[in-house]
């Protein structure tokens, strides 16, 4: 599997999952008091199971035996910059759990790897099928 700044479970440890979730509060308790619009509702129901959710995902793992390029943007989806070194540590630490994967940071890019390094991206699922047969 190529895993294009995915989420991994490492990152949603107790207290990472705390801390959005102690984050996003003061917005959705907003939001909660304006007129509900789509947005909003899909926001509130995505806020009252975010913290029960992550925390069971993040029990759960990779198969060892399923080789993976873990590939991570220069830039994180995340505002802060403790929330940014965890992303790239939970990535770091996904790799570092099997031999067969490997990290590969997209320099130059944001979130958004498949638009702004299209070419990378094709390179390493080329690698990957390549060391599939």
């Amino acid at each position: 599997a190529v895993l294009v700044d995915a989420t991994l479970p490492e990152f949603y440890t107790p207290e990472e999952t705390a801390r959005i979730v102690a984050a996003e509060t003061p917005e959705v308790a907003a939001v909660k008091k304006q007129k509900p619009t789509q947005a909003g509702r899909q926001l509130i129901a995505e806020a009252e199971d975010y913290g029960p959710e992550h925390l069971a995902y993040n029990t759960m793992s990779w198969p060892s035996n399923v080789p993976a390029i873990a590939m991570v943007s220069a830039s994180t989806p995340f505002p802060t910059a403790l929330d940014a070194q965890r992303w790239r540590e939970a990535q770091a630490e996904f790799v570092k759990a099997a031999p067969n994967r490997r990290l590969v940071t997209a320099a130059h890019s944001s979130h958004d790897i498949p638009l702004d390094r299209q070419g990378l991206v094709i390179d390493e699922i080329q690698d990957m099928l390549k060391e599939a047969h």
